[in-house]
């Protein structure tokens, strides 16, 4: 009751901008975000820290939270809503004919999950010398990303595709207005996994790993695959939401939405992705060579640490905690197991939060 009382006095602060389950509408949402971003950095470090600490997430992943919730609630797909549930729900991940391609005689494997559910790090732990693994977003606009160099080095099977068969689907962005959708963007897909099977087939000394949404989404017909090894993350929509935002925020977003918007993400939402993928779980789920495994977490193992560190620096800084913030950047900086791009932020924030409390 008392914790409730402080989350009521804080919401009543007018220095301070917090975002709950309560908020029900886009708008009401848009105005609270609004007042977030509208505050000095230390008033964003107060509202942080007591939104963590009243409601587990930072504002800006409760902005994501509830504006996915109010989406599934409002979508205009009808029937096609997802129960709570499901919405939220993390199942075991997926593994169908995994010995089989550990052994060599399957020698091509599919990842599927929704985008941000940890497909590519589960794709690096089987990686190795003798494994090509391509990410089937760089199929998108590939002229503006990768030379023919690059792709060659990238990938054998990758760099074959665009310089043979695949050649007319090797454009930028400057070439994609000039080419109808039914002969790109609806074909680009189909065509490179068809190319990949044969090539898999012809390349029996190597393994690959293809991973990306675009399976489930250009390809309604499971079986397809039945031949081959094939994975499923069984992340949530939500956190697979939360998890694939943060990613983004950490990219050049003019070009990323450039390569998604173009596909109309917007209307293949999450939650017609979570049909989709079912489809594909029900198909191999009860296979002989299927088994199930919970998610190992050592990805979000390490970027709850992230959040857990750049939590405590909002917690020194509200209690004007100056050595507190030092100790936090001096440990993260001899910390060898985070990956680098999670040290620097925890490191810069150290550093803005030090600068801020010298103002």
């Amino acid at each position: 009751m008392e914790k409730h009382t402080e989350l009521e006095q804080a919401l009543r602060d007018p220095s301070l901008a917090i975002i709950t389950e309560d908020i029900a509408s886009q708008r009401e949402l848009n105005r609270a975000f609004g007042r977030y971003r509208a505050l000095s950095m230390k008033q964003k470090r107060f509202s942080n820290y007591y939104s963590g600490e009243f409601l587990g997430h930072s504002v800006t992943e409760m902005y994501v939270l509830v504006r996915d919730r109010l989406k599934a609630e409002n979508d205009s797909f009808g029937e096609l809503h997802l129960p709570g549930e499901k919405y939220a729900a993390t199942e075991p991940d997926l593994y169908y004919r995994e010995d089989s391609f550990n052994a060599g005689d399957t020698n091509i494997c599919f990842i599927l999950g929704h985008s941000g559910s940890g497909k590519s790090m589960m794709a690096r732990t089987l990686e190795g010398d003798d494994i090509d693994h391509i990410e089937l977003d760089d199929l998108l606009l590939t002229r503006d990303h990768f030379t023919m160099d690059e792709l060659k080095d990238y990938s054998d099977m990758i760099y074959s595709f665009f310089n043979g068969e695949g050649a007319g689907y090797y454009i930028g962005v400057d070439e994609r207005n000039s080419i109808p959708k039914e002969e790109y963007e609806d074909k680009v897909f189909l065509d490179f996994v068809s190319f990949a099977m044969d090539y898999a087939g012809k390349h029996r000394d190597r393994k690959f790993i293809l991973d990306g949404i675009w399976i489930y989404l250009y390809f309604d017909d499971p079986s397809v695959f039945e031949d081959y090894a094939v994975f499923i993350k069984g992340t949530s929509f939500l956190k697979s939401k939360i998890r694939a935002t943060r990613r983004e925020m950490q990219r050049d977003r003019e070009t990323l939405q450039d390569r998604k918007e173009m596909f109309g993400r917007a209307v293949r939402n999450y939650l017609l992705d979570e049909d989709k993928i079912d489809r594909y779980r029900d198909f191999f789920g009860d296979r002989p060579e299927t088994i199930f495994r919970e998610e190992t977490g050592e990805a979000d193992k390490k970027a709850e640490i992230t959040i857990n560190e750049l939590r405590k620096i909002d917690r020194c800084f509200v209690d004007g905690d100056a050595v507190g913030i030092t100790e936090i950047m001096q440990k993260t900086e001899t910390n060898d197991e985070l990956p680098g791009w999670q040290k620097l932020l925890i490191i810069n924030g150290c550093r803005s939060a030090l600068f801020e409390l010298k103002i």
